[in-house]
């Protein structure tokens, strides 16, 4: 152990060794401090799909660089997404289990009286209502028995696919329409191909989307004359005790409100599709599906009355 001799009348000081962690330690602190490359804080989602979630990435993008603190700008430490595991995306009950041990930060899924229950929510909807409406995706040779379809009396002659872990399943059972539900949803298009029921419903922005994601499932189509509507806002959805992080992305989504980013950047990603979808000229079916008592009504004049 080596001692410093002060000047005359100062008390020695002891000089011990620093452990090699602890050096590699402040050497980083005094390189941040010197205007070195610093390091972004992540956000981890679960939901990270381009092909699906492409917009609510660049929604949650938007709203974290809206409620950046002077502090972030200048060294550079914008918040990120970063997506929970490379690959495909947890299943929606997986992701729940992810939030619920805190293993991601949020999720964006449709209320429900138990998810209201368990986590903290921002009630306005992500999508104006648009996702309440649904295409039917179907077998080519199948296009003669749905022009007969006008009415949900006449879809409960069908049979529909679907994801049973998906938030709407239940709606089948509710309105009493036939249903196939398969425990992984990536399924679904190579079983309609094999007419192992009649259509899966998608949303305006996921149909052509997806059929264009699988060139080699060429016998399916979306059907031109048909739609179905139901309520299915999304909604942020934080662990309770991330009260920080909601009020920040609550701070966020008033703030695009108010600037207009938040419907700009909507209408970027979905008014070619609206147009494309051309609801006005099809017959809407009418699904019953009830949200939970209370949620504010949702606005969807943005892009449902957009001249075609």
């Amino acid at each position: 152990m080596r001692r410093h001799r002060g000047r005359p009348g100062e008390p020695g000081r002891c000089l011990l060794p620093l452990p090699a962690p602890l050096q590699l330690l402040l050497l980083w602190l005094a390189c941040g401090a010197l205007g070195g490359p610093a390091v972004a804080a992540e956000l981890r989602i679960c939901q990270a799909d381009p092909q699906r979630y492409a917009y609510r990435m660049a929604l949650s993008t938007l709203i974290l660089q809206r409620t950046e603190t002077a502090s972030q700008a200048t060294k550079k430490t914008a918040t990120q997404l970063r997506a929970y595991e490379d690959g495909p995306d947890p299943t929606q009950e997986r992701c729940l289990g992810l939030l619920r041990e805190g293993r991601v930060d949020l999720v964006y899924l449709a209320p429900s009286e138990q998810l209201l229950r368990e986590f903290a929510s921002i009630p306005v909807d992500l999508h104006k209502g648009m996702l309440g409406y649904r295409l039917l995706l179907i077998h080519k040779q199948d296009q003669a028995l749905f022009a007969q379809i006008d009415s949900l009396d006449g879809l409960r002659q069908l049979s529909g696919g679907f994801g049973r872990q998906w938030t709407d399943y239940g709606l089948f059972a509710r309105n009493r329409l036939p249903v196939v539900g398969v425990a992984q949803g990536q399924s679904l298009l190579a079983m309609l191909q094999s007419r192992r029921f009649h259509y899966f419903h998608r949303a305006l922005h996921e149909a052509w989307a997806e059929l264009d994601a699988h060139p080699a499932l060429d016998q399916l189509m979306v059907e031109p004359r048909l739609a179905l509507h139901y309520p299915f806002p999304v909604y942020y959805m934080f662990r309770k005790q991330d009260q920080a992080l909601r009020q920040r992305f609550e701070q966020g989504l008033a703030r695009i409100q108010a600037d207009g980013s938040f419907d700009a950047l909507f209408l970027r990603h979905f008014q070619a599709i609206a147009r494309r979808a051309r609801l006005s000229t099809r017959t809407i079916i009418e699904i019953e599906y009830p949200l939970p008592a209370g949620l504010p009504a949702v606005d969807a004049s943005l892009w449902l009355k957009s001249p075609p």
